[in-house]
């Protein structure tokens, strides 16, 4: 699992988690809106009851006080005269009257024949028999009642809840119906203020468009929620307080309405929120209740301080899981390096643990490798098991006086195998402290340097035998020897010193595996008989290498002037040229001091490197040019091959000690760091550089006698 896959899993769950409680708080949240919204639409249908029964109320006291109880009245009523007189008559007994009904929010006084026709309306200023016939229906089903009706309905001039009851005479039969109109923008209003609700009535522009009168349709107006629904057009026009509502709302009302649905809504008006309660009080009208609902800006509030809260809470909860599973996966990461290291170490790096008396309790594979010994043979026994005897006591003390001081112990210790064989070990020893920084044991850290110390060993006497044999030259030729060649043998002895340490390391551990073969007893003939061959070719390797140094200076001085031609020619003769052809050309009376066979075996060993190199690119026609010139007071050799070149990345590196790009090292000639020491010491120079197809060594050499000095 990677990093970035652990943040997508975590995002995806805190999107999850947080979706999933928002979700909950949202129906909750809805739910209580919900709550609200029947409250709103109970107290809607309330409020028309109460519309109702004050209506019952104002109409019941007019009509028994003056409708029932005037005798004059009924006796109008009753009689068959034209329409025209009765209209009169009824209009001098009301007209007085009119402005104080209207007080109490009558808007109209009307009477009609059992049979639906108009007698009286006090809205007219003269009889006029126009009816809708809707209406009328609803009049002549009155007419059969006792009981009065309180019914939202449409006549003539307009709609409004109409108070219908049937006036009787002495023997209680029905001679006309009396309606009372009640003002329904003057109740709605006067009940907004007492109540403390806002409401309002539309009607469907159709129905009014078939009932009412043309000249009194003029009195409504579209209402601005629903264009299909009109309302009085009045001082009280435009309180419904759903304008500038989001289209959606709209679109939704518009749609309920058209369905004669009974539906709520809520909504958000200038930081203010508002329920309104659409209740159909007919097939053709709505009664529209609105109500300011500080309670659900509170629950709107704390369901956003909900959501809020929640999303940072679940952000905190999946960041903790999320950085307690990075540290979990993070620390399985550096668990695994750890154990690959710690493998690693067990199997490469001899390591020993022991506690503070020195028992052994832990150590490494390469440990036991080494020692010879098996793990379970070491847990528990003391450290100084693999102690060499030779190693004196005085040297353990100075070790554990450190050690129990709290200091590092660094250094070399010889020790002892199993088998009883010496190995030498460098390393450290230091302290274990565990978590309450009290010491507890100690740890060593070391490594094998047996190997080292037998080179080491076999430079030394090297190095005393020919530092002997340089005495010799020396006590035999001191005017030939300057500070500069003493110098410079320090280098070809350092130089050959390096050549010598693969075949002698080769010999060191092909020896110590036939020591370890002897103590299994875990060879036979054939093992033998390879190993014979090994170290035979080991010395004779090593045989080549002192021999070639014996070479360099064994020459009597008789050879210290000689011809440079003839030298180069000389050495060109010793090779078996086959397809490869050597063109030597330049000054032939040129000569130079020192030892010609150095610059034979230099020769010997640039030609032969262009031998293996045509023969490892597979060219035929191979060309090796040789040229010898003076320039100054030097001369200078060029030797160049159309081989293809040196890789630029050896060209710096070909004259390093050590460097070389072949297996096996030609006897035929000089490895070219010692080539380059052996001009140095004849205060020359030799360099290489890539030239057209081929490389091109340079050779310079000084033409002045480099021993005028020393005979001075």
């Amino acid at each position: 699992m990677k990093s970035k896959n652990l943040v997508l899993r975590y995002s995806f769950l805190f999107i999850l988690l947080a979706v999933t409680i928002n979700f909950v708080l949202l129906y909750n949240k809805n739910e209580e809106i919900e709550v609200k919204k029947e409250e709103v639409k109970l107290k809607n249908s309330k409020v028309f009851s109460l519309y109702k029964k004050e209506t019952l109320e104002i109409s019941e006291l007019f009509f028994f006080n003056y409708v029932q109880n005037n005798k004059k009245l009924l006796s109008l009523l009753s009689k068959k005269d034209k329409k025209e007189v009765i209209f009169n008559k009824i209009e001098k007994l009301y007209s007085k009257k009119l402005s104080f009904f209207k007080k109490h929010n009558l808007k109209e006084i009307n009477f009609y024949t059992i049979t639906g026709t108009p007698i009286y309306k006090s809205s007219f200023s003269k009889y006029d028999d126009n009816i809708n016939k809707k209406h009328k229906e609803l009049i002549v089903n009155v007419s059969k009642k006792y009981n009065p009706q309180i019914v939202f309905s449409i006549n003539d001039t307009n709609a409004s809840l109409n108070y219908l009851k049937p006036i009787f005479d002495k023997n209680l039969k029905p001679i006309a119906v009396f309606e009372i109109t009640m003002d329904l923008p003057r109740l709605s209003h006067n009940t907004f203020i007492e109540k403390g609700l806002n409401v309002e009535f539309v009607v469907e522009h159709s129905a009014l468009k078939e009932s009412i009168d043309p000249k009194y349709f003029t009195n409504y107006l579209p209402h601005n929620v629903n264009p299909n629904y009109m309302y009085v057009s009045s001082f009280y026009k435009n309180r419904f307080l759903v304008n500038n509502l989001p289209s959606e709302l709209l679109d939704e009302i518009k749609t309920k309405m058209e369905n004669k649905e009974k539906f709520v809504v809520d909504y958000k008006v200038k930081e203010k929120c508002f329920i309104t309660s659409f209740d159909t009080v007919n097939d053709f009208a709505y009664m529209m209740l609105t109500v300011e609902c500080e309670d659900y800006l509170q629950i709107v509030n704390r369901y956003n301080n909900y959501i809020y809260a929640s999303v940072f809470i679940s952000f905190i909860l999946v960041l903790l899981l999320f950085l307690i599973n990075l540290y979990f996966y993070k620390y399985k990461i550096k668990k695994s390096k750890l154990n690959s290291i710690s493998k690693s170490i067990d199997k490469y790096v001899i390591v020993a643990e022991t506690n503070l008396k020195g028992k052994v309790t832990y150590v490494s594979q390469a440990f036991c490798d080494v020692s010879g010994y098996k793990k379970e043979e070491l847990i528990g026994k003391p450290i100084n098991k693999i102690r060499h005897p030779d190693i004196s006591n005085k040297f353990y003390e100075n070790m554990w006086q450190k050690l129990l001081s709290n200091e590092v112990w660094e250094g070399e210790i010889k020790n002892i195998d199993k088998n009883g064989n010496s190995y030498w070990v460098r390393g450290n020893i230091l302290p274990i402290f565990d978590i309450n920084n009290k010491k507890i044991g100690y740890r060593s850290i070391r490594v094998n340097i047996s190997d080292e110390k037998q080179l080491l060993k076999v430079n030394s006497l090297l190095k005393r035998d020919l530092f002997l044999k340089l005495n010799e030259i020396k006590t035999r030729d001191k005017m030939k020897i300057d500070q500069s060649k003493i110098i410079l043998m320090g280098q070809i002895l350092d130089a050959f010193s390096n050549e010598w340490k693969k075949p002698i390391s080769n010999l060191s551990s092909k020896i110590l595996a036939f020591e370890n073969s002897v103590n299994k007893n875990s060879y036979d003939k054939n093992y033998l008989t390879n190993l014979s061959k090994d170290l035979s070719s080991e010395l004779k390797i090593l045989s080549m290498h002192l021999n070639e140094f014996k070479t360099l200076f064994s020459h009597n001085t008789n050879e210290d002037k000689y011809n440079v031609f003839n030298a180069i020619k000389t050495a060109i003769a010793s090779v078996p040229q086959n397809d490869i052809k050597i063109e030597l050309s330049g000054d032939e009376n040129l000569e130079t001091y020192g030892v010609s066979y150095d610059l034979r075996k230099i020769i010997l060993g640039i030609v032969y490197n262009s031998f293996e190199e045509f023969k490892k690119k597979k060219i035929d026609s191979g060309k090796i040019n040789i040229t010898i010139n003076k320039t100054n007071e030097n001369i200078l050799i060029k030797c160049k091959d159309n081989a293809g070149g040196i890789p630029q990345e050896f060209i710096s590196k070909i004259f390093e000690t050590g460097f070389s790009t072949k297996d096996n090292l030609s006897s035929m000639g000089l490895p070219l760091h010692i080539a380059k020491l052996i001009v140095k010491k004849l205060n020359g120079d030799i360099w290489v550089k890539n030239e057209e197809d081929g490389c091109c060594f340079y050779i310079k050499l000084i033409t002045r006698d480099r021993r005028e000095n020393r005979r001075t």
